[in-house]
């Protein structure tokens, strides 16, 4: 996987839905092919909608963790 992000949000912070709108809504202005880098701290709940959506989406991703602070996702958006 590539790890250069088009995009990268911070969502830091923030609970579900929010997590997820953010990161639903970033994918949908980037073009087939480009990377979205999402920046999570560790809510639970974020950590398994953002994965299981990109599933259904057929979007690969990989998570990278960064320490105990955060986590990052780097999707790849497919057409």
């Amino acid at each position: 996987m590539d790890r250069h992000a088009d995009k990268t949000i911070d969502i830091k912070g923030l609970i579900c839905p929010y997590t997820l709108i953010e990161t639903r809504d970033t994918l949908k202005a980037l073009e087939p092919g480009q990377v979205l880098e999402v920046v999570c701290d560790y809510k639970p709940a974020a950590k398994v909608t953002i994965p299981s959506f990109c599933e259904k989406k057929g979007y690969p991703l990989e998570i990278v963790e960064d320490g105990v602070a955060a986590w990052h996702i780097f999707i790849t958006k497919s057409s």
